[in-house]
């Protein structure tokens, strides 16, 4: 008996089922965006939700442990995939100039094509009580710090450089990211 290619039979079954797993919750992460968008977080439900995802309701209780905790994870995938754009416009180009357009392109792109989850985001900084737990509130707060930094890395390059004004370079970044996304939300 060859234990090498048992070896490789379970190892290959187990990452087939690592890759059922994700995108089971890939799945289940954009039915969830597409009803809280719609309906909101308190009038949405983990049925219709399931139902979305074409699965059963128990199947996303595998992946997350309540509503809260599925609506907290759909805002920081998505705010995940908004800083990684960002940082790569922002990286892109050489000129402070450059690359600020491009982040702001790169912010107006995501929105065009990411208009339910700027809804739900809109939606969560308006609620009264938010439904997200500590975790998702750390890993946001992560998300606005490496986004910040990000804008605030360009900037430096452009003052060091000659090209931008001298200044408070994380004032300009949180001017520069407040203004982006109230022009988005118009």
């Amino acid at each position: 008996m060859n234990h090498g290619s048992e070896i490789s039979t379970s190892q290959r079954l187990s990452r087939r089922r690592v890759e059922r797993g994700a995108r089971r919750r890939k799945r289940i992460l954009a039915a969830a965006e597409e009803v809280f968008s719609a309906r909101g977080y308190y009038e949405a439900s983990i049925t219709e939700i399931a139902l979305g995802a074409d699965l059963a309701v128990g199947t996303i209780y595998l992946y997350f442990r309540d509503k809260a905790d599925l609506y907290g994870s759909v805002i920081v995938v998505k705010m995940n995939e908004v800083v990684t754009r960002l940082e790569g416009a922002l990286n892109a180009e050489a000129s402070a100039k450059a690359c600020l357009r491009a982040a702001a392109q790169a912010l107006f792109a995501y929105y065009e094509t990411n208009r339910q989850f700027f809804e739900l985001f809109l939606h969560q900084q308006q609620m009264a009580r938010s439904p997200l737990n500590e975790e998702h509130w750390k890993q946001m707060e992560e998300l606005k710090r490496r986004n910040l930094t990000s804008i605030e890395g360009c900037i430096i390059r452009g003052q060091q450089s000659g090209e931008l004004k001298s200044g408070d370079p994380r004032l300009y970044a949180v001017a520069f990211l407040g203004i982006t996304l109230q022009m988005i939300r118009q």
